[in-house]
């Protein structure tokens, strides 16, 4: 052995041989983990429009027809109002012309991811 060089003790050796993989999965881990936040959070933000497009497009055929919509599909052919059917499924109980409609907006089985 030279004597300008020093003797690295082993367990440095093999620390230093696996750390760049050990980050690698660490860090890969905790990029799949955020991913199923933000999909999580999609999934509840694209809800919480789908409420809100509902509540505005309800009171807007009242304000222009004088009656609440009949059901879900007059509000997609007469009002615009989309959303995807795989996703999501939208109980909508009618009262009559006069009353306000409940309506309950829920994800299909399976769908809602944890993560909140």
């Amino acid at each position: 052995m030279n004597r300008f060089e020093h003797a690295t003790p082993a367990p440095v050796k093999y620390i230093a041989r696996y750390l760049p993989i050990v980050f690698f999965i660490v860090v890969f881990v905790v990029f799949f983990i955020l991913l199923g936040n933000v999909s999580s959070d999609t999934l509840e933000r694209q809800k919480n429009s789908l409420e809100t497009a509902m509540e505005h497009n309800i009171a807007q055929c009242y304000a222009l027809e004088g009656s609440y919509p009949p059901n879900v599909d007059y509000l997609k052919d007469h009002y615009g109002l989309t959303y995807d059917d795989k996703t999501f499924v939208v109980q909508y109980t009618y009262y009559g012309g006069n009353l306000y409609p409940d309506y309950v907006v829920t994800y299909r089985t399976g769908l809602k991811m944890t993560g909140n």
